[in-house]
């Protein structure tokens, strides 16, 4: 007789009561429970049995929870998953590792995860079809261990799985059993929940795929394993090697993209929103995001606005990747030699061009300082004018005569110039002692107004500078709101004077033509030699159509300082050809011009290597090189004569070979 003031449980509605296990699924506890009384999971929900302590403890189907505790605890968490966290299950396909099935007839609590797709016990992926039928497996069938077409699932044969996609299964199993995940590897799982993981891998394995859709979150049959195998394999090397393949992968999808990385959204899309504005925005995230930073200040080579507001101040001041035009300002050179830097190694950069055929250049700026080093000794042909304070005409006019060392980026064609910083700050602070006037007398000039109104040549210009600077010719004042040389300030009878004595008349000087006629060569070689700076020329005036003029000095410079080939080829009795290939194999070539055009003569500066070479091959005294020497020397007698009197030539005009 029982006592009415006790509460009485209600009788099972099951015959058969068979406990669920700690590593047993809901739905295949529900599963086997349901064949057991020849019923099917949908009976179950009719007799409102769930995988809930309620409906089991109604059902008699746990034991006492004093003789079970972790049991129990073991139900009543993974009911409160099932409530607060449902899209975690993989409730429409089943799927399950034949090998485990075999040693134990339970459906593991694991299997019924999404995107847990590898046994991490046997090291092989999960099977979600029949091998018989080719059917998917569902929750819909009559028996846990068959399919529906009665083939038994024990007897499949699983693939072997790569060692990051079951170390992320395993993870996901510790985590739904609450124990602890690992900490040795992989990103730091600790305060993340199996929702927020999930959600982590599926951003991972979709927005890092180049080839991902528009939406890729939005994953049609996720359940399937051929559906979620590829996400997970792509978020487990991510996850297990942190953040060293993130960054790679951020670096495939930089290099991917088919428009040139000049933003961020521009490249990454959603992707790159969605982890600030959008489902990775928790603070659980933090490591995240920033990897994704860290990843931005060393690789990313676009643009980033100072108006971005996702990044911190410290962020931006440390992104290594600047537009180019930034690193050439820095560096105080022109866009022509910055890619000359670049594609000769000393800097590291990628310029791309756009669908409309835009250039964007970026630089990487770890190096700019070591350059900035290098470069200290020179300026670009600019910053020489603004020192100086001469126009771009004017200085291109006399840029050699003034600075003989001025020389093109690696003496390469179509380069921006190069010019000795010291030279051209020695010059432009000359007179920095001498007494400053804001206003000319009436017997004063100044040198802008020389080289504005009394439209004097190059020649002229650079001998007035080297007698300034050697002190014949006296700077009495400096002209405040000038710059450079242009403030010197003369008194204007002397330069008259000065400029009288110079030595204009005929004995000092030759035409072009008269030049190829004294070399022995032809004039298209002379204009050569002319335009390209290594003889210096000066126009007769400045009107278009008047020639130009080369002094008897620079031509005994250049005679001292360069060789024709054909003068070698003599010395050493072997044709200019087999000269020309017998010196590039020494790494010694000919001179290259600042144009296209090529020199129709080879021509060679006078170096050690050089003069080695035409000692060791040098056979006594050639007859055709003595020869040559000759004729120069009678062209310079019947060219150059002041009232019929022979000039000396040159003093390198001499029969003695080099």
């Amino acid at each position: 007789m029982h006592d009415s003031t006790i509460p009485q449980q209600d009788a099972p509605n099951l015959l058969i009561r068979p406990h669920p296990t700690r590593t047993e699924g809901p739905i295949g506890y529900l599963f086997r429970l349901a064949e057991a009384n020849f019923m099917n999971l949908r009976d179950l929900e009719q007799l409102g049995i769930a995988f809930t302590p309620e409906a089991l403890l109604q059902q008699q189907l746990l034991p006492p929870d004093p003789l079970y505790p972790e049991l129990h605890r073991h139900v009543r968490h993974v009911a409160q998953l099932g409530r607060h966290q449902p899209s975690i299950w993989n409730r429409r396909f089943a799927r399950h590792c034949p090998y485990c099935l075999a040693e134990e007839a339970r459906w593991r609590i694991g299997w019924e995860l999404l995107y847990f797709d590898t046994c991490p016990k046997h090291g092989t992926w999960l099977v979600d079809h029949c091998s018989s039928c080719g059917e998917s497996l569902t929750w819909h069938r009559d028996s846990l261990l068959r399919c529906n077409c009665g083939a038994d699932l024990r007897r499949e044969i699983p693939e072997e799985a790569p060692a990051a996609a079951i170390l992320l299964a395993e993870t996901l199993e510790q985590m739904l059993l609450q124990q602890s995940a690992p900490q040795a590897h992989g990103y730091p799982f600790q305060g993340l929940s199996l929702e927020q993981t999930q959600r982590l891998i599926r951003y991972l394995g979709t927005y890092l795929n180049p080839v991902a859709t528009l939406k890729p979150l939005k994953i049609m049959n996720a359940g399937l394993l051929e559906v979620s195998w590829p996400i997970t394999s792509l978020a487990a090397e991510v996850l297990v090697f942190w953040p060293e393949k993130f960054h790679a992968a951020l670096d495939t999808l930089q290099t991917s993209s088919g428009d040139p990385q000049i933003s961020l959204n521009a490249v990454f899309q959603e992707a790159y929103r969605y982890l600030y504005d959008g489902g990775l925005r928790d603070g659980v995230y933090l490591p995240m995001r920033e990897a994704f930073e860290q990843w931005v200040t060393q690789r990313w080579k676009g643009g980033v606005a100072r108006r971005n507001r996702r990044f911190t101040l410290e962020v931006l001041e440390n992104i290594q990747w600047i537009p180019g035009k930034a690193a050439a300002d820095r560096l105080g050179i022109s866009m022509a030699r910055l890619r000359y830097l670049i594609r000769s190694g000393q800097l590291e950069g990628q310029e791309t061009i756009s669908h409309t055929g835009r250039r964007f250049l970026m630089v990487r700026k770890d190096r700019l300082l070591q350059m900035e080093e290098a470069l200290a000794g020179e300026i670009t042909m600019t910053k020489a004018m603004e020192v100086l304070g001469l126009g771009k005409v004017r200085m291109r006019r006399i840029l050699k005569l003034l600075f003989p060392s001025a020389r093109r980026v690696n003496d390469q064609p179509l380069l921006p110039w190069c010019i000795s910083s010291s030279e051209v700050y020695q010059l432009a602070e000359y007179g920095e002692e001498l007494p400053r006037v804001y206003s000319l007398e009436e017997d004063e000039t100044s040198l802008a107004d020389v080289l504005h109104y009394w439209q004097w040549n190059a020649d002229e210009v650079v001998s007035l500078v080297e007698e300034v600077q050697a002190g014949k010719l006296p700077v009495c004042a400096i002209l405040i709101g000038k710059t450079g040389i242009t403030r010197w300030v003369f008194k204007r009878k002397d330069l008259q004077l000065w400029r009288a004595r110079l030595p204009t008349d005929r004995a000092n000087w030759v035409t072009i033509p008269e030049l190829a006629e004294v070399l022995g060569v032809k004039q298209q070689v002379a204009y050569w030699l002319t335009q390209n700076d290594y003889i210096r020329s000066h126009k007769l005036g400045n009107q278009k159509h008047q020639g130009s003029r080369v002094r008897k000095a620079d031509v005994d410079r250049f005679l001292r300082q360069y060789i024709f080939g054909t003068e070698i080829a003599d010395l050493t009795g072997r044709s200019p050809r087999k000269v020309m290939n017998m010196l590039k194999h020494l790494a010694i070539y000919p001179l290259r011009g600042t144009s296209i055009e090529a020199c129709r003569q080879l021509v060679y500066n006078r170096t050690d290597a050089l003069g080695r070479f035409i000692e060791r091959y040098q056979v006594g005294d050639p007859i055709k090189w003595r020869d040559t020497v000759q004729r120069r020397l009678k062209a310079w007698e019947r060219i150059i004569q002041e009232d019929g009197t022979p000039v000396p030539p040159p003093s390198h005009f001499r029969l003695e070979p080099r």
